[in-house]
């Protein structure tokens, strides 16, 4: 949410030391601006006292210390987390932690596991407090807004899997029993739209960002990711020892469409080498290249020089790169076709 002027923030103090507690209700009630009124604060001293509290009333944000009676360090901040998780009754609110110590790792850890914020109570005035909070309402609203958009995108992607799909699955089964002359041209069709569906299905699930990576092989995925396109006469070669930290399925989609973006834009004898970069890796081919002028609308949804193309395929490459945090560029390959350089956060490393 955002802070108006003319509405007062119910906020909810978790501390056990009354000297504090009076410190950080004095800057919250009495020291008002115009861009932080005077807030209404409800003072406990137990994390059991503060669910009491949340499942009686609506709260903007909680001021939660680590160090209460019923629990200590980041366990209070994990054990607040798992109550809201796993109780119907508790509303998600954003939190800003407060503990005595200065300790840059257990603030890293505390925004690593879901605050907003960490402040150290020496070193918190009025406006410190004040800025803090504003700006941890801030990023719990974006955070809640994309929540939002992200559901938005799952109930699309239902509606295309399934409300699109089952009649297309029925036109198709029904092409076989026409004898026609027009039956090529409508089960091609067809088979453009179960594509489409297909890429915009993958395109909205890639717009996701990547929550969990492990260490993958990168030949080895290379090599699965091959026997899923249709190859023709084309051939694959890999560096070896090349790993990366990436979620597999995702990083699989995206070389699968390259691969597929490959074939069928330079031919069915197309090459394709996979190589390893001083911090990423890159995907290239012997074609005729593409155009430096062309080379950033490439990824443009619905950009194609292929009647038969979808238009999306080199836009699910870019979404799942950003989505893993990877800078993605094309340049000109070995053999001067087009390569794929993937770049930034935990990449490529030759074993």
């Amino acid at each position: 949410m955002s802070i108006s002027s003319t509405e007062r923030l119910r906020l909810l103090l978790i501390e056990d030391n009354p000297g504090d507690a009076t410190l950080f209700e004095h800057h919250l009630t009495t020291n008002g601006s115009d861009t932080f009124p005077p807030a209404t604060v409800t003072h406990v001293e137990t994390l059991h006292d503060a669910f009491d509290e949340l499942t009686a009333d609506a709260y903007d944000l909680v001021l939660l210390d680590l160090g209460l009676p019923d629990s200590t360090g980041l366990a209070t901040l994990d054990r607040y987390n798992r109550a809201v998780d796993e109780r119907d009754d508790l509303s998600p609110v954003p939190v800003v932690v407060l503990t005595g110590l200065k300790d840059d790792q257990t603030s890293v850890e505390a925004i690593e596991r879901g605050a907003q914020d960490y402040l150290v109570k020496d070193n918190v005035d009025a406006n410190i407090l004040h800025r803090t909070i504003r700006y941890a309402l801030e990023r719990h609203r974006q955070a809640q807004e994309l929540r939002r958009q992200n559901e938005r995108l799952e109930r699309f992607a239902h509606v295309v899997s399934h409300d699109l799909r089952n009649p297309l699955g029925v036109a198709q089964g029904r092409v076989g029993m026409i004898d026609d002359e027009d039956v090529a041209v409508i089960a091609k069709n067809l088979d453009r739209m179960e594509a489409i569906i297909e890429d915009v299905l993958t395109l909205a699930r890639e717009g996701r960002s990547v929550e969990e990576t492990e260490t993958v092989d990168l030949e080895v995925l290379v090599q699965n990711c091959w026997a899923q396109v249709e190859t023709a006469a084309a051939s694959l070669t890999t560096d070896a020892g090349l790993t990366i930290e990436a979620d597999p399925n995702r990083c699989q989609q995206m070389l699968e469409n390259l691969m597929r973006n490959s074939i069928e834009h330079v031919g069915d004898d197309v090459s394709i080498h996979v190589g390893h970069l001083p911090n990423g890796f890159y995907v290239e081919d012997d074609g005729p290249g593409i155009d430096p002028e062309n080379r950033e609308a490439v990824f443009e949804p619905g950009y194609t020089t292929n009647r038969e193309g979808t238009g999306l395929g080199l836009n699910i490459v870019k979404e799942s790169a950003e989505a893993h945090g990877w800078d993605v560029q094309i340049t000109e390959g070995s053999e001067r076709g087009a390569r794929f350089e993937f770049t930034g956060g935990t990449l490529a490393t030759a074993s």
